[in-house]
């Protein structure tokens, strides 16, 4: 299969031909559709380089790659019209009800948080000069992750420490123009709902972020996005979590196309760089 091919030579492969790779790896559906000509300029590349990348991965041209790679959207969609039986002791059934279940969550997420209630979270954005992250158990790794994206969106961002006096010691600092964004995974939020109940004595504006609606974080919030949880077995999951805090990202950053090109190609420029050898070869 193309991919496996891609992922054993994508190290031994030129900058150009990872950009090929790196392209067909994103938008194989639509390479599907592609002459080489296409592909080439879709990448930015020429012609010559789509066919030498094909050989070097080991076909005789790029024709043998794109049948590779039309075989694999052909079995993508037949399996999605014609599914296979399951049984209940097979991993593929375990892997494919949490899929349907993180689904469900997915769509029950848009289903609680209509839209005047996403404006008016934006609002919350708009207003803050910095933003305070506060998280519960396996949400923690969730809240690191959201503040170091709002970082680098330009936004002023913290993840606060579950450890109670490293998170007194930052939440001692809190005033107004602070956004504190509780995050509770389950309905035993009960430290995150007290760090919000301080926040919000401090004058601070206040988001939950919860899976479930039984969580006590939720009554401490100024503004709560729901976010389910649901899944089977002990432990909660964190999907819709981290979709909803990915999107409140984008919302945060709320940046423009031409500031997101300039970001880019500042993070290009240091990528280039950080990467080269001492010798300046990549």
């Amino acid at each position: 299969m193309y991919r496996e091919k891609i992922r054993d030579y994508y190290d031994h492969l030129s900058r150009s031909y990872r950009k090929v790779a790196d392209y067909i790896m994103s938008n194989y559906y639509e390479v599907s559709f592609m002459t080489a000509a296409q592909l080439a300029f879709s990448v930015g590349v020429d012609t010559t380089t789509v066919v030498r990348f094909s050989q070097r991965l080991g076909y005789n041209g790029y024709p043998e790659l794109l049948a590779d790679i039309r075989e694999q959207v052909r079995s993508e969609i037949y399996s999605s019209y014609e599914p296979k039986e399951l049984t209940p002791d097979d991993p593929a059934a375990t892997f494919k009800e949490r899929i349907e279940q993180e689904q469900h969550n997915l769509k029950q997420m848009l289903v609680h948080n209509p839209p005047e209630r996403v404006r008016e979270v934006a609002a919350m954005f708009e207003n803050a000069t910095h933003i305070v992250l506060v998280a519960e158990g396996y949400a923690g790794s969730v809240a690191e992750m959201a503040a170091e994206q709002l970082r680098h969106q330009g936004r002023s961002a913290e993840s606060v420490a579950q450890d109670l006096i490293r998170r007194s010691a930052t939440l001692m600092r809190l005033g107004e123009e602070v956004l504190v964004i509780g995050i509770s995974a389950t309905e035993y939020g009960v430290d995150v709902a007290r760090s919000l109940e301080f926040a919000r004595q401090r004058g601070c504006a206040t988001l939950g972020l919860v899976g479930s609606l039984a969580s006590p974080a939720n009554r401490m919030s100024d503004l709560v996005i729901y976010a389910p949880t649901d899944v089977s077995g002990p432990l909660p999951s964190i999907v819709a979590l981290v979709a909803a805090l990915s999107a409140l990202v984008q919302i945060a950053g709320s940046d423009t196309s031409e500031s997101m090109a300039v970001s880019l190609d500042q993070f290009e420029e240091a990528y280039t760089f950080l990467g080269q050898t001492h010798d300046g070869e990549s």
